[in-house]
């Protein structure tokens, strides 16, 4: 007879428990609290931290040139005096990294040209890479845009030999080494930054 009193009073004070509206409303408030609060600040910080590891610093310039850094590596363009009135400007590369600045050789074959823009691409795997636009200062010509991939520790990957392919009007500068170099690292064209002497 015990027996069938307790089942009934037992399952009648589960029922009771269950059903009991202070019982469930503090537990429920910090459960869907809890998982909102740490959910909620977890997902921006993860891809904000990914895309600043993956994003270049855009260039900027002052008084002494323009600057690009890209993880920890910082490439500057800066213009060198004036070589005369008929004379195109002309400007020069410093490299710095950890601690050390040095400059940078021109290509061989562009000579005649100088570097007018910079910008940054990362591959797959996040190594740094500047890329190196040359050209004429200050307005650029019509067939003058050769682009020059670099390493961070300033070496020249690629080279524009001969300089132009095709003839007269129809002349282009030759960027094969570089479009090739872009497709095996698996980055696309970066936007370049332009120098304003």
């Amino acid at each position: 007879m015990t027996t069938k009193m307790v089942a009934p009073a037992l399952a009648l004070m589960l029922l009771t428990a269950c059903n009991a509206p202070d019982a469930t409303a503090p537990a429920a408030a910090p459960a869907t609290a809890a998982p909102t609060a740490a959910a909620t600040p977890a997902p921006p910080t993860a891809p904000a931290s990914a895309a600043s590891a993956a994003t270049p610093t855009i260039p900027h310039q002052d008084e002494t040139g323009m600057h690009i850094e890209c993880q920890g590596t910082r490439l500057t363009v800066a213009g060198l005096p004036a070589a005369g009135n008929d004379a195109s400007p002309q400007t020069r590369l410093d490299l710095e990294k950890d601690g050390q600045t040095r400059s940078l050789d021109k290509p061989a074959e562009m000579a005649d040209y100088t570097a007018v823009g910079l910008a940054c691409v990362q591959d797959k795997e996040g190594a740094p890479y500047f890329v190196v636009q040359y050209g004429e200062l200050p307005f650029g010509c019509q067939f003058c845009e050769w682009f020059y991939l670099y390493d961070a520790q300033g070496k020249q990957l690629t080279h524009s030999t001969p300089p132009l392919r095709g003839e007269g009007d129809a002349q282009e500068p030759n960027n094969d080494e570089y479009e090739q170099w872009l497709s095996k690292l698996g980055v696309n064209h970066p936007e370049v930054t332009y120098f304003k002497p």
